[in-house]
């Protein structure tokens, strides 16, 4: 599915990237029916992709540290963001949708980007240890346990499940915000952080 290159502006004044190319079309290997569409921003994306990881649930991020390759899981697709500004993305529709979906992940690097230029984020190296350490059991021992069903999960268990993989939000436990449970939020915070709290949709 050959074609010429397609040019679109994303955000004319983004801190970071304003524009993303598409190369290439190809026919989606993953998905009959779908396509994988090859991109290209106009800023490379280096020094950038290591403060992104935190920014997106643990569940939905693959982050190979020695070569600053980042694929996240959004949209039921796979995106894969490379320091050169490449980007692939399979199981789309069209380009017209491949479009619509990396325009939400621009925007998340040049919001991240201005983040980093005012020094209020850690990148991947101060976040790593954490990560390692995260998962649904340590998640579950630091929620109050009581699997009341406020979340909409019949479990905490499964609650730390679905939080990991970004289908539900940190706030959705109510009970963490009862005063009996200050110790369960301090365990998060020591489990996740501040950023991967807020990632993770816990509000104050």
């Amino acid at each position: 599915m050959e074609m010429d290159e397609l040019d679109y502006t994303i955000d004319d004044v983004g801190a970071l990237v304003k524009k993303v190319s598409i190369k290439k079309i190809k026919p989606c290997i993953a998905a009959e029916g779908k396509i994988r569409v090859l991109m290209q921003t106009d800023a490379e994306l280096e020094d950038l992709i290591p403060y992104l990881v935190s920014r997106y649930p643990p569940g939905k991020v693959n982050y190979i540290e020695r070569k600053k390759i980042l694929t996240l899981t959004l949209h039921n697709r796979l995106i894969t963001l490379y320091p050169s500004g490449k980007i692939s993305m399979n199981k789309t529709r069209d380009k017209e949708e491949a479009i619509e979906v990396i325009a939400q992940v621009i925007g998340d690097m040049n919001h991240v980007y201005m983040e980093i230029q005012e020094g209020g984020t850690e990148d991947y190296s101060k976040i790593k240890d954490k990560l390692s350490h995260i998962g649904p059991l340590a998640i579950y021992n630091c929620l109050p346990q009581t699997s009341c069903e406020e979340c909409g999960q019949a479990t905490c268990m499964a609650f730390a499940v679905r939080l990991l993989a970004g289908e539900t939000t940190l706030d959705q436990c109510t009970p963490l915000y009862d005063s009996q449970n200050i110790s369960k939020v301090k365990c998060l915070e020591e489990l996740l952080g501040s950023q991967i709290m807020h990632t993770l949709g816990w509000k104050d």
